[in-house]
């Protein structure tokens, strides 16, 4: 197996879209500049080209754009206002615009878009910060250079500007590339993952079948428009995915324990006691094998309990993914369906949906319950089986000193017998 490390660029189209929006912010922010130094306000081309680069990344509902576009326009231009040196205000307005890319990532997509997907965390909003700060000092040094190459030739100074804005924005979007690299796997869709280490046969079936249906139904629903219905059926799926895993988890540890080989193992050793009881001729070792026998009949017993518990749970579990693979083929129906038709049928599904899944909670108790009875079960039994060892040792411990002390007053008794004749 190869060791080499590979960093997987995830999203890549909306990486090239973003950083393209950027660049044609930049010529603008450049044109609006030479503007402003007309006017006599003269506004930095930094602070102009972050800005715009930084409102081309902005997406999600209209409250996400109106919030989004004010933190883009207000945060940045703080430096200034505190007049911080150039090269000070900067990189401070690089990592406040990052720190909004990264935010407008998320918003872009919205929770319900990450179902299944991987999302952009904390550590990613501060690497795109620190990322859009180095660069944005870079930028901005890039941009002296080739702004005074530009002079020499005596390049039109709306061309400079343009061109400069242009190079500026572009370093600044570049910074965003750490909000694609090695995100974060979404939650539920991570605790499956773990569990599959920790299950075996069928509950380790169904937890695959649960991740490919729980994954195929985010790549669906992210291609939906936003709206309240989408939030709203994403949240379903995540509960019922939750759930399932949950209930999966709880057996994890029991399976083991009530697998066919443990059943027969079980039994082996009960018939193993049952013949060395007939076979053996002292009573109270044949007493003490029985009584260990008809313990362990006892435990064979719950043990047959267990199982059928775990087919009840077991049933739980694949009616559960099989919600799951009904909303991916919901989801499936609606791409064709008209905006106003598929948000009534995705609101339909998730209130169905949830009608079904109403019985999880119970069913997870159960879990518990079965995991907590099984675990006392094998406590007990070891119990048992120390009580029988304890007591065959004290039998043999009582049968070893019979004869010495049985014939210790015969012996007594004759000498007496013979002292008196």
């Amino acid at each position: 197996m190869s060791n080499t490390a590979v960093i997987q660029l995830h999203q890549r189209e909306t990486f090239e879209r973003n950083v393209s929006r950027a660049v044609v912010a930049g010529i603008g922010a450049g044109l609006l500049a030479w503007l402003s130094g007309r006017a006599l306000v003269p506004v930095p081309l930094p602070y102009l080209a972050l800005v715009g680069a930084t409102l081309a990344f902005v997406r999600g509902t209209k409250v996400d754009r109106l919030v989004l576009s004010a933190l883009a326009m207000v945060l940045p231009a703080l430096p200034w206002l505190f007049g911080l040196s150039p090269s000070w205000s900067v990189a401070l307005a690089g990592a406040a615009a990052g720190g909004v890319m990264s935010k407008a990532r998320v918003a872009e997509r919205g929770t319900e878009g990450s179902v299944g997907a991987e999302r952009p965390g904390v550590g990613h909003a501060v690497g795109a910060a620190a990322a859009t700060a180095a660069l944005a000092l870079a930028g901005t040094e890039v941009w002296h250079i080739l702004s005074a190459r530009m002079s020499e030739f005596d390049t039109p100074v709306l061309i400079n500007f343009g061109v400069s804005g242009a190079v500026l924005a572009l370093f600044a979007a570049i910074g965003s590339l750490a909000t694609h690299l090695a995100l974060k796997s979404d939650p539920v869709e991570a605790k499956a993952e773990e569990l599959l280490s920790s299950v075996s046969g069928e509950f380790a079936i169904q937890v695959r079948k649960a991740l490919v249906s729980y994954r195929g139904s985010g790549v669906l629903l992210a291609a939906l428009p936003r709206e309240p219905a989408r939030e709203e059926l994403a949240q379903t799926l995540q509960r019922l995915m939750s759930d399932a895993t949950a209930l999966m988890a709880e057996w994890a540890g029991v399976e083991a324990s009530v697998q066919e080989s443990a059943h027969v193992s079980l039994q082996r050793e009960i018939d193993e006691l049952n013949q060395s009881a007939k076979t053996s001729r002292d009573a109270v070792a044949r007493r003490q094998l029985e009584d260990a026998a008809r313990s362990l009949g006892e435990e064979l017993e719950r043990l047959g309990e267990v199982r059928l518990k775990r087919e009840r749970v077991l049933a739980k579990v694949r009616a559960q993914v099989a919600l799951l693979e009904r909303a991916r083929v919901a989801l499936i129906g609606m791409r064709s369906s008209h905006a106003t038709v598929r948000a009534a049928e995705m609101s339909a599904v998730a209130r169905k949906l949830n009608t079904l899944a109403l019985g999880q909670a119970d069913e997870a108790r159960l879990a518990h319950e079965v995991a907590t009875s099984a675990e006392l079960a094998a406590h007990e039994a070891i119990t048992l089986d120390a009580q029988t060892r304890s007591r065959l040792e004290g039998a043999r411990a009582e049968l070893s000193p019979v004869a010495p002390i049985s014939s210790e007053p015969e012996e007594r008794v004759d000498d007496e017998s013979k002292v008196k004749g």
